[in-house]
């Protein structure tokens, strides 16, 4: 049967098997992939029959390895998935699990993997740093996206034309995008209760003992120290340093907008254990700077200004005295690993 789009998901209920192909790529969080298989199976222990029909699918005769160091079993490989691909036995949803750091050899053969059925109006779920490759494929043109909160400042200077969205996921449409982790179990059991119900998702929910059921716009956390610090005026004062990359904002200002004097703000940054309010905005531009380093092409100079440094030589300073090496040597050993990578997933592909 053709995959109906996502708004009318009540089509799935009505259909004897739903098959679902879960593509698992080297250096993916085991979380992710557990979370997108295991709801789906407890449907089919409530249902007591094989509803869903899932198979695990990776892009070499090699079982992907996790970023936890435990390779993922899978059922086929996508050589062949596409070699027994018809009209009557594809799938009826694609999912998408890839790590933060992949191949550009697989990026490649994902998004060529996931195009293909994409082209015949399957719907496709990119879980996490899977949100990279489907716009790289043009899969995502425009419109709302999510991804985990490390990618993206790296995915919107990427894509500008995206709507990139600090959200657990955006369930809508051909391609649906998820922050991957946890929140894909949020996504996974919204797109059951639009299937199945509420009861369903509930009785999922409950099996699971998940304290709550997150919608698509909730937020995701700014950072680790936005977790570990559960002060409101820390946590206001810290969204809008994080809005604020490209512009950084005195701290005066900050202080103003929160009805605060300058030094309140100083004083709640330091009884939170935090740096001073300056220096700890400096560290967040720096942070954001070496993922951009790490996930995307972009010059030093195109990098600096991104993260609020008025020249490349401030920047590669302020990089050098935080993280002991300069940004030149952070890319070329970050070049040289994947260089390492990309050769054993060639010798695996071969």
């Amino acid at each position: 049967m053709n995959a109906p789009i996502l708004g009318g998901m009540s089509v799935f209920a009505n259909q004897s098997i739903i098959r679902v192909i879960i593509l698992v790529v080297d250096g993916v969080s085991l979380t992710t992939v557990s979370t997108a298989l295991e709801p789906f199976q407890q449907v089919n222990s409530m249902l007591g029959e094989d509803r869903f029909h899932i198979q695990l699918v990776s892009l070499s005769s090699t079982d992907p390895m996790t970023s936890a160091g435990i390779p993922i079993p899978c059922h086929l490989t996508s050589t062949d998935v596409l070699a027994k691909l018809k009209l009557q036995n594809r799938p009826d949803l694609l999912i998408l699990c890839c790590g933060h750091v992949t191949s550009p050899i697989n990026q490649a053969s994902a998004g060529k993997f996931v195009q293909k059925f994409a082209r015949q109006n399957v719907p496709v779920f990119a879980l996490g740093a899977a949100c990279l490759i489907a716009a790289k494929t043009a899969m995502i043109k425009g419109g709302k996206c999510a991804t985990h909160w490390k990618m993206i400042s790296s995915l919107a200077e990427q894509f500008p034309a995206l709507e990139v969205q600090n959200v657990l996921y955006v369930l809508d449409g051909r391609i649906s995008s998820c922050a991957g982790e946890f929140a894909t179990f949020d996504m996974i059991l919204a797109f059951i209760e639009r299937i199945f119900g509420s009861r369903m998702s509930g009785e999922i929910r409950h099996h699971f003992l998940a304290a709550g059921q997150r919608s698509g716009d909730s937020l995701q956390r700014l950072s680790g120290d936005a977790f570990i610090c559960e002060d409101g005026r820390f946590q206001k004062a810290l969204s809008i340093m994080a809005d604020n990359i490209e512009v950084p904002v005195p701290t005066s200002e900050i202080a103003s907008r929160l009805g605060y004097s300058t030094r309140q703000i100083q004083r709640i940054f330091c009884r939170n254990g935090f740096e001073p309010p300056h220096r700890y905005y400096i560290n967040l531009r720096l942070n954001r700077a070496r993922q951009l380093i790490e996930q995307t092409n972009m010059s030093f100079t195109e990098i600096a200004l991104a993260c609020g440094f008025e020249t490349s030589s401030s920047f590669s300073k302020g990089y050098k005295l935080k993280f002991g090496t300069t940004p030149k040597e952070h890319r070329n050993r970050t070049d040289i690993l994947n260089l390492r990578k990309e050769k054993k997933d060639f010798q695996n592909a071969t």
